[in-house]
């Protein structure tokens, strides 16, 4: 709600400078809630009039390519035009509804006079179409009786079915009603867990780094992940949706451990070049991240996040056990850390297969075991095959990390669970 509201405010202050960008702004506004109202199947009559103006791309009455509309005689031949569009397109709308069998869409004229009329829709629309053709034949008589008899032959030609015989409502046919669109609010309530799970992770992470005087994240890791949050926060679809929104803050809190690395790295790397040239390899090992975690989502055609996240995720649970390893001790580590890590991913995963297993009208599914067999069996992205591997191996390392961790925590004396 704040991001939507910073966007609001932002546009309104746009459009105050610009000529007509209020009225510009209303009127995208008022558009936009037409056809929210209109798949909800609950439009108003002045709602569906304006759904009646908005005349199709796919269908003119009179298209003159590549004309200049300054002769003598445009301005009227264009205000004759706009009823003739909208009765085309009713007549457009009113054969489609007839002649199909399948389902119909809730934006098709008929339909939507029927959700909002029902036995009384023919009625209700043939009073629209009759102020429409009155609008169209006073009109068109300011023309010039060739511009009169072409417009008229044209509406007589395609307009003919918005006078005639009406097809029966058939509300059953309609498409499934769309109050709710995007995700359910079980894939909401997860994603919200694994932010929680990650932001005690990334607290952690950055008070041992702090304590420790080190980093917390193995580099390999951390490059990889800085520069995913960066390029899904900031360079593909920024401001989106609440998930690349929240994506800018991952940034921020990744830059932190981000600076703790340029701080502490090269001390971990002492009387090697790579000590000695740590600041410069930093530079160029973000860059290289960024170039391939960028054009990763986009050549393999992920929009989510899903193959590049859950890739980088596991092999970040890879390299905490080497780093745990080659570190010898638990410095820069805690199970706090390891065990946010853990819970996050896995809620992750369950958001991610949540949005294949419920809609917005069906918000859990129906048990348990039906939601592991449709997710483990789902073939089609978000949740491949391969996403489910990652994953599985993921949780299977993350919970070695988490017992190994544990172990090396009290074989140096510290209590694992007051050591934040």
């Amino acid at each position: 709600m704040f991001r939507d509201a910073c966007i609001e405010r932002t546009l309104a202050r746009i459009c105050a400078n610009i000529p007509d960008g209020a009225r510009a702004q209303q009127d995208i506004a008022d558009l936009a809630e037409t056809e929210f109202q209109v798949r909800r199947g609950g439009a108003e009559s002045g709602q569906l009039r304006r759904l009646m103006e908005l005349a199709p791309s796919e269908l003119r009455v009179v298209r003159d390519v590549g004309r200049v509309w300054d002769r003598p005689g445009d301005a009227e031949l264009r205000e004759a035009l706009r009823p003739a569009e909208t009765l085309a397109y009713v007549a457009w709308d009113l054969t489609q509804y007839a002649n199909g069998t399948g389902t119909v869409g809730r934006t098709n004229i008929y339909a939507a006079f029927v959700d909002t009329y029902g036995d009384r829709a023919a009625e209700r629309l043939r009073e629209e179409v009759a102020d429409f053709r009155g609008q169209f034949e006073k009109r068109v008589q300011a023309l010039d009786v060739a511009e009169r008899d072409r417009l008229l032959h044209a509406v007589t030609l395609h307009c003919a079915p918005a006078w005639g015989d009406y097809p029966d409502p058939a509300a059953e046919r309609h498409e499934e009603e769309t109050t709710a669109e995007g995700v359910s609010s079980a894939v909401v309530l997860f994603g919200m867990l694994c932010v929680v799970g990650w932001l005690v992770a990334y607290a952690a992470i950055i008070y041992r780094g702090f304590a420790d005087q080190t980093y917390g994240v193995p580099l390999a890791a951390l490059f990889a992940n800085l520069t995913w949050e960066f390029a899904y926060g900031f360079l593909l679809d920024p401001l989106g949706d609440y998930f690349h929104t929240a994506s800018i803050f991952g940034f921020l809190v990744d830059a932190v451990i981000a600076w703790q690395v340029w701080k502490y790295g090269a001390a971990q790397f002492p009387d090697s070049s790579l000590g000695r040239y740590f600041r410069p390899v930093f530079g160029i090992c973000v860059a290289a991240a960024l170039s391939v975690n960028y054009h990763a989502f986009i050549d393999l055609a992920d929009p989510d996040g899903e193959y590049t996240g859950f890739g980088i995720n596991l092999m970040m649970s890879i390299l905490y056990i080497k780093m745990l390893e080659d570190r010898g001790s638990p410095a820069g580590q805690s199970m706090y850390i390891a065990v946010g890590k853990w819970l996050g991913t896995l809620c992750a995963w369950i958001a991610t297969a949540l949005t294949v297993t419920t809609t917005p009208q069906r918000t859990w599914p129906t048990s348990w075991s039906d939601f592991t067999r449709q997710a483990l069996g789902n073939r089609s992205y978000p949740l491949t095959p391969l996403i489910n591997v990652m994953y599985g191996w993921t949780f299977l390392l993350d919970a070695a990390y988490c017992v190994l961790l544990h172990r090396r925590i009290r074989a140096a004396g510290m209590s694992p669970w007051q050591r934040f």
